[in-house]
């Protein structure tokens, strides 16, 4: 840990290729994913010997591999349904193109009762958070075009120089560091102390 690695000279990963999730009811979560957050099922598995069914969720480049556990219920070992409290893999963060798109998300998911609506800043992005039908929480997010990386604290410890490009091109959004200047946002959008992600 800690020593640089020359990735010219070895093979890294070029992506993240799924995460896998447990269902106590796949047809319940394959409905809220494809019908409000608007996720394409591509495959589903039957159940077989020593397996419940599952299914692949398609999220851009990435993949939600749901295995159904009927009667599945993470509370009964001590988990909680809220984000930090779920042990070591603990929310999905999906990915939209801009502040429009966010928006309409937010409408759909308040229209099932899925979130607050309230969009929050936490450091160069915005966050929507909601809870499917298990009751997990998780988070849409996009660039925030009103972000100025200027705003860095003196506690934020910046490790490669290129940070602010690298996750504009994880939030599939222009690299250019955006004009402080440039659009405000609605009054809908909170301000969050969660700090820049490195």
């Amino acid at each position: 840990m800690g020593t640089h690695t020359d990735r010219s000279s070895v093979s890294v990963p070029c992506g993240v290729s799924h995460v896998a999730v447990v269902t106590g009811d796949l047809d319940g979560y394959r409905a809220f994913y494809e019908e409000v957050i608007g996720l394409e099922t591509t495959l589903v598995l039957g159940a077989g010997r020593g397996h419940g069914r599952q299914a692949v969720l398609s999220a851009g480049e990435v993949m939600l591999h749901v295995f159904e556990l009927p009667g599945y219920d993470p509370t009964i070992n001590g988990f909680s349904p809220a984000m930090f409290e779920r042990g070591r893999l603990d929310h999905l963060g999906f990915t939209v193109a801009g502040v429009g798109e966010l928006q309409t998300l937010r409408d759909r998911l308040v229209a099932v009762d899925a979130s607050s609506g309230v969009i929050r800043r936490v450091g160069p992005m915005l966050s929507l958070r909601f809870h499917d039908p298990d009751e997990s929480e998780g988070e849409i997010n996009c660039l925030d075009p009103g972000y100025d990386p200027s705003m860095l604290r003196d506690e934020d410890d910046v490790i490669n120089p290129l940070w602010f490009a690298r996750m504009a091109s994880a939030l599939h959004a222009d690299p250019t560091p955006p004009d402080p200047g440039g659009p405000k946002m609605r009054p809908s959008i909170e301000q969050s102390s969660t700090a820049a992600p490195r």
